[in-house]
């Protein structure tokens, strides 16, 4: 609701969006009952919608919280095209992007994979990123904003809760700044991240080839490159090929050996690697 005052003081024209898991039973519909009267109250056009979360689940065999993402972002994406809509803002703040890190780094990853959660995207935008937690709740109870907490925020049974309440309080008490100091990293981290992209896209655009529906990438320029691990993560991460030791190998493998991602197949082929997308 921080960003909604937020929204009505500088007068902009915007849309709200909400939608109802349903996993908490009267928690949840008293949470989209709250949404829909305050922006009644102030004559805001809404959209909300209710998802049968726990079915989803069981079909596609994810999480709870997979399920949840997946569910309403396609609904805010159909909502947005529908409706011609620029931006989806979300109020992501800093402690979120603290934990992202930290699962992140718990499940081995990249440098992409430590930037974090983008301040700004193509479609979205979070303007509260750059706030801790501590500071929001502070402009609510300044402006008498009324709180409302998911419930299921304090289960921790999620990772994402876990590092919530169990991890980042004792980081802070090691460092009442760790999360400024984080901030200040992340920012270094994120300036390297596009520095080195900025280079891989060079790298790419000199020995990648397009022949129609495929790639082919010379073998030879690709074992000079050193350190050649970080480079192959680099430049065939983004179709799916993450495990280094594995690309590395089929660079000396022999003609018709391949690797498969969940989208495309990577093939040795004589002096080349071909990459192909897999048709669903």
């Amino acid at each position: 609701m921080v960003l909604f005052d937020l929204f009505l003081r500088i007068g902009l024209d915007f849309k709200v969006a909400h939608c109802n898991f349903r996993l908490r039973g009267n928690q949840s519909d008293a949470d989209a009952e709250f949404v829909s009267d305050s922006v009644e109250q102030n004559k805001i056009p809404y959209y909300t919608t209710h998802f049968d979360t726990v079915g989803y689940v069981n079909k596609y065999k994810v999480s709870v919280q997979l399920a949840a993402r997946e569910l309403r972002y396609a609904w805010f994406t159909e909502i947005m095209q529908q409706n011609n809509i620029q931006y989806l803002v979300t109020a992501h703040h800093a402690d979120d992007n603290l934990e992202t890190f930290l699962i992140n780094l718990s499940r081995g990853t990249g440098i992409q994979g430590l930037t974090g959660i983008p301040e700004k995207t193509d479609t979205i935008a979070r303007p509260l990123l750059a706030f801790s937690r501590m500071q929001i709740e502070e402009y609510a109870h300044t402006e008498t904003i009324e709180w409302r907490e998911d419930g299921s925020n304090n289960d921790t049974k999620y990772l994402r809760n876990r590092i919530r309440h169990k991890i980042l309080p004792e980081l802070k008490n090691l460092n009442p700044n760790f999360l400024h100091n984080f901030q200040k990293t992340q920012e270094y981290l994120n300036q390297s991240a596009t520095i080195a992209e900025h280079h891989l896209f060079e790298l790419r655009t000199s020995i990648f080839i397009e022949d129609n529906d495929i790639l082919k990438v010379p073998v030879a320029p690709l074992l000079k490159l050193n350190p050649i691990q970080g480079y192959l993560y680099g430049l065939f991460g983004n179709y799916g090929f993450k495990e280094w030791n594995d690309v590395e190998n089929l660079l000396t493998a022999t003609s018709g050996k391949e690797l498969r991602s969940a989208t495309h197949r990577l093939i040795k082929d004589r002096d080349f690697l071909l990459v192909k997308e897999i048709e669903l």
